[in-house]
């Protein structure tokens, strides 16, 4: 079916290799191992040929059967969409029986179901496509270079006007948060909740209403819907001890390829055209405002390389957005001054900053998770 929609992608398929007729179509031990060689070529050369989308169709029943996979996306860069059949699907031994054509029998799936792991995501958020992403960090960029304009912000970044751009790393993979724990049983139990699962792979839009910037990094801040509020989970993770990812990468006994997905990249000076992205603005209307238990964030950039903590940048996103809220927990837009070049901004204390966007932005985003 996806096939059929998307006639252009490359399809890999270990039950092909059976097909050809230079093959053994017998299915044995050694069969098998060459059908899932030929699969995993077959996705590295389209990932090298740059192929913009590649559908994998294999029985993945647990983590190690599509690692190789994940690595792959990781390392070039794809997005992956994974389709799982157990959402609204009959995994039952009498389902499966019933359907399938390949002749299998209930004794083959009654040892491949004790074999399922489900596989949480690291966190659950709402991505940015490519160009998306390259067009909120160029827009951020701007708001650095007007921010210059304010000498107090050079001062306390140390840098001169024209040294911005290099200052901060601005991250590759850009998304909203939702979802995050430390804890793997507590990351489980919010993927694996009704909500999230009727949700999952679903298009989102998404506001940008401002920026919250300090010396170590910049978030763009997200409004958040009532929709998007019923995907919001934060776990009971102590935020006393080191909440990294490797923490809890070793705690799962997970291959860490998350250092592909949070590398970091060089500001681009060039900004991707409104043609090319799903960017929309939208002016603010008088008085308008939004609370700050109404928003999340994408970390959009960091001072230095390392991959970015998830926990830590929450708590201290949060508290920088309660400081700048009045009595009803509303973002107070009076105490924001205009500088000279009309950027509205809000110096929350020392070496801290809130930005007003001087329009609010809106992107399409896919509710997913980021896998490791």
């Amino acid at each position: 079916m996806i096939c059929e929609k998307y006639p252009q992608a490359s399809f890999c398929c270990a039950d092909n290799y059976f097909k050809n007729a230079f093959n053994s179509p017998v299915k044995n031990k050694d069969t098998l191992k060459l059908s899932h060689e030929y699969c995993t070529k077959k996705a590295q050369t389209a990932c090298e040929n740059n192929t913009r989308l590649i559908i994998v169709q294999n029985t993945h029943i647990r983590k190690c059967e599509m690692q190789y996979y994940l690595d792959l996306a990781a390392k070039y860069n794809y997005v992956v969409i994974m389709a799982i059949t157990l959402y609204r699907f009959d995994v039952t031994l009498e389902g499966l029986l019933a359907n399938n054509t390949d002749g299998l029998n209930i004794t083959y799936f009654r040892r491949r179901l004790r074999q399922w792991e489900d596989i949480p995501p690291v966190l659950t958020g709402w991505f940015l496509c490519p160009k998306d992403a390259s067009y909120l960090r160029n827009l951020i960029l701007d708001s650095l270079k007007n921010l210059t304009e304010d000498d107090k912000f050079c001062e306390a970044l140390n840098i001169q006007k024209n040294e911005i751009a290099h200052y901060f790393r601005a991250r590759r993979l850009l998304c909203c948060l939702a979802g995050y724990a430390t804890d793997s049983y507590e990351m489980k139990d919010h993927y694996l909740s009704e909500i999230v699962q009727y949700l999952y792979g679903k298009c989102f839009t998404i506001t940008v209403i401002g920026f919250h910037i300090t010396r170590a990094r910049i978030n763009a801040i997200v409004h958040v819907d009532d929709k998007m509020a019923l995907l919001m989970f934060e776990g009971n993770h102590n935020f006393n001890r080191s909440c990294e990812f490797s923490d809890f990468f070793n705690t799962l006994s997970l291959n860490d390829n998350l250092s592909e997905y949070g590398k970091t990249i060089n500001f681009d000076e060039e900004c991707e055209s409104s043609e090319s992205t799903t960017a929309n603005l939208h002016e603010w209307e008088e008085e308008e405002g939004f609370s700050a238990s109404q928003c999340s964030f994408i970390h959009v950039a960091q001072r230095g390389e390392d991959v970015f903590d998830a926990g830590k940048i929450r708590k201290e996103f949060w508290r920088s957005l309660i400081d700048a809220s009045n009595a009803d927990g509303d973002i107070c837009y009076d105490s924001f001054t205009e500088l000279n070049n009309g950027v509205k901004i809000c110096n929350v204390k020392d070496n801290e900053w809130l930005v007003k966007a001087p329009k609010k932005i809106s992107f399409k985003t896919i509710f997913t998770g980021l896998y490791t």
